[in-house]
């Protein structure tokens, strides 16, 4: 199993997140993953304050999400959610847009997904 690109890796390119998580759908597909089934995503989240990542954190941990939090060197905060999802261009657009959205309102960073390829 590899993990593949998360969708902030085309952020970079200036592909927008919407447009990255059809590339990364792509990149699952082209690995020979079958985007029918349930795959482990994992979700990125970075911020500046404690507090807005602790409040992020329990909302989604409301949502069912498997949610770790961890301080960086530089003393920002990192979440990683995890969640069994099928990765439709769908499913995974209206969380991208519902993650971006959620964390402006708390001065955070949608980093976005990654995830393995499943036969």
């Amino acid at each position: 199993m590899r993990l593949l690109p998360v969708a902030a890796i085309f952020l970079t390119l200036g592909v927008s997140a919407m447009d990255g998580d059809q590339k990364v759908i792509k990149a699952l597909i082209e690995n020979g993953s079958d985007i029918t089934k349930v795959h482990d995503i994992d979700f990125f989240f970075d911020f500046k304050e404690f507090e807005h990542a602790a409040s992020i954190a329990n909302l989604i941990t409301e949502d069912g999400f498997e949610v770790k939090m961890f301080e960086n060197n530089d003393g920002t905060f990192t979440i990683e959610a995890k969640k069994n999802l099928v990765p439709s261009v769908d499913n995974m657009q209206n969380i991208t847009k519902q993650f971006t959205e959620l964390t402006l309102d708390y001065g955070g960073n949608y980093d976005g997904w990654g995830t393995t390829s499943v036969d």
